[in-house]
């Protein structure tokens, strides 16, 4: 049986309390809170979702617009453009996670200024170097002057997200109750990639041929307008305004005190080992397909589509079970198919599978499934497993340990792979190159996903479930 709920919200300085649905009180939870476990598509419904939060969606969605093609593999390709080599891709694809650092006195802000306004202004800071990278693509040919302002511009609009973006997550799991932040967060993540998809049909459709370089500035004026858009969501999304809530959420925790928490502690040890594992394999695969295989721009665009094509639909289904089974089956699976994934770009790189779209193709249809449903089950259960007690400074220094394994993973593979440069060989059938032997760590490196993941723990544990009641 499940009590009927209620909880204050605001907006602005007016406070409503609204109960969350007029369903009976015995009304099973699988059809008050996340849709009937036969339709699917009850997940895009906000249907047993709080008052107003369903803007937090529609910023994922915008601002996935945004980030994706500013720091996606439209990015990679404008840099491959101006003749930057792997180290080079290595520092780009590692100055925005490294950067997540910020976070942590970027949570000092948070009590003083609250979550909208931090947020908001760091969002419109970062949009501003967004259309600065936009200008700096029509300089006069000069490719040195091009890679340093490239480099500038992703690092401050860098900053301003890291310093900022740590609002996000205690905001949003103090607006959304726990029995329904599986269907949130998975209803985030496929907003989210409806933008992605937009934005890559966008930037295939911009750099069809041979793109110029006023063609890379388009992408980079709608990655701008995207973000300014997104601002427009973070005004309408309801504040905390609660001063208890924030001095709860805001309270100083020592970094021992969070280390002894078992539940966090193995969590994020977990995270670390899975960045360190993902962090490059966006970049390189993109640097494989058009440094070895020479696949034209458009055509690795639309094929990375294929991701967010395979994580849409695949969510449609895991977001109904999610909080009925729990996080940790489908991060189970998530692990097994990152496994097969390298293993796949292994082969494609090792001469034992000739390349062809169709395979690319299924190998970025599971990458877009398993990234997809791993950060739905993971958000999941970061909020089971944070206390609200210090949240933000929980949520900042897991931020910061994970990002700066994924920051670390495609800077070190960057200086790896140029050192290998064209050195090449043979194992009998065997092409062992730079491309190769990354796949070939990476299959291997996935191994100890599949230990690590027995230590988590799906519930709330001692201390956290008696906070989370508070709310």
């Amino acid at each position: 049986m499940v009590k009927k709920t209620s909880q204050a919200y605001s907006t602005g300085n007016v406070q409503e309390s609204t109960p969350l649905q007029n369903e009976p009180h015995d009304a099973p939870l699988s059809l008050r809170f996340a849709g009937s476990p036969v339709m699917p598509f009850g997940m895009l419904s906000a249907v047993g979702l709080p008052p107003g939060v369903s803007w937090a969606n529609r910023f994922s969605l915008l601002n996935a617009v945004s980030w994706s093609l500013v720091l996606g593999s439209p990015l990679i390709l404008y840099a491959k453009s101006i003749g930057c080599g792997d180290a080079i891709l290595g520092v780009l694809a590692a100055i925005p996670p490294l950067l997540v650092v910020l976070q942590i006195p970027g949570a000092y802000l948070l009590p003083r200024f609250g979550y909208r306004r931090v947020m908001v202004s760091g969002w419109a800071a970062r949009t501003v170097f967004i259309f600065a990278l936009a200008a700096s693509v029509l300089l006069p040919d000069a490719n040195l002057v091009k890679v340093a302002w490239l480099l500038a511009s992703i690092a401050v609009f860098s900053i301003f997200r890291s310093i900022t973006g740590g609002a996000y997550m205690p905001w949003v799991t103090s607006l959304v109750p726990p029995d329904v932040r599986g269907k949130f967060f998975t209803r985030d993540q496929l907003f989210g990639q409806a933008g992605n998809v937009i934005s890559l049909l966008v930037a295939a459709a911009c750099l069809w041929g041979n793109p110029q370089p006023w063609q890379f500035a388009l992408v980079f004026f709608l990655a701008g307008t995207g973000g300014f858009a997104s601002l427009l969501c973070l005004v309408r999304l309801p504040e905390i305004s609660t001063p208890e809530s924030h001095a709860r959420s805001g309270a100083r925790v020592s970094l021992m005190a969070m280390l002894r928490q078992r539940s966090f502690r193995r969590l994020t040890v977990f995270n670390v080992v899975y960045s360190l594992v993902w962090g490059a394999l966006g970049v390189f695969t993109i640097a494989f397909l058009r440094q070895t295989e020479g696949l034209s721009q458009s055509a690795i665009v639309l094929l990375s589509s294929v991701s967010v094509f395979g994580g849409l639909v695949s969510l449609l289904w895991s977001g109904v079970v999610l909080d009925h089974i729990g996080s940790i089956p489908i991060m189970t699976l998530c692990a097994v198919a990152s496994i097969l994934i390298f293993a796949g770009w292994w082969a494609l790189a090792a001469n034992l599978i000739a390349v062809n779209p169709i395979f690319i193709g299924i190998l970025y249809l599971l990458m877009g499934m398993s990234a997809l449903n791993f950060a739905a089950a993971n958000n999941r259960l970061q909020s089971l497993n944070i206390p609200h007690h210090g949240r933000n400074h929980y949520f900042a220094v897991f931020a910061v340990a994970t990002s700066v394994a994924a920051g670390l993973s495609p800077l070190i593979w960057g200086v790896i792979l140029e050192s290998i440069g064209i050195h090449h060989g043979h194992t009998g059938w065997i092409a062992w190159n730079r491309y190769s032997v990354f796949f070939f760590c990476g299959c291997l490196l996935c191994l100890p996903l599949l230990v690590l993941i027995r230590w988590l723990e799906d519930h709330s544990p001692a201390g956290i479930t008696s906070a989370s009641s508070e709310r």
